[in-house]
């Protein structure tokens, strides 16, 4: 599995290392679906380190945070989403960032200021993200990424 995540992340190319592009969607959204949650925050984190304000690799990892009731982290994942996904201006993204995904990230923020977790409800929620077989909830917004030529 680790040569899978390996290949993913990255392609050798004239000896420069560079963002795996192919099948970007597909091998995240499976990755996550199979329980490698940590693999997919790697991946994340590889693309924000070649570029801060990569959509996708921003909306990853605030998936990341949300399923491991990171709240503090959460947040500023999840305003990073809002401040670069408000400049994106591709087709299916806007629709789909118009349409839902804005507002429900605002809204987990609002509620995440009201409501706070508690320590004792972290430690119960917080088991909950290793489970297998949940897509991504912000995996839309990733495959609209795809549908408008982001990865080519």
């Amino acid at each position: 599995m680790k040569k899978l995540v390996v290949t993913l992340m990255f392609t050798v190319v004239g000896g420069n290392a560079i963002l795996a592009q192919t099948n970007f969607y597909t091998n995240v959204t499976n990755l996550w679906f199979q329980g490698y949650k940590s693999n997919v925050l790697e991946i994340a984190n590889t693309r924000l380190v070649a570029n801060s304000n990569d959509i996708a690799g921003l909306i990853l990892k605030a998936e990341y945070h949300l399923e491991f009731c990171e709240d503090r982290m959460l947040s500023n994942a999840y305003l990073r989403v809002v401040q670069i996904g408000d400049t994106i201006t591709t087709t299916n993204f806007v629709q789909r960032w118009q349409a839902i995904s804005r507002d429900s990230i605002l809204g987990v923020l609002d509620d995440i200021a009201k409501n706070p977790m508690t320590d004792q409800e972290i430690q119960t929620e917080r088991p909950k993200g290793f489970i297998k077989h949940k897509p991504l909830s912000d995996g839309r917004l990733v495959e609209a990424l795809l549908k408008d030529g982001y990865f080519d």
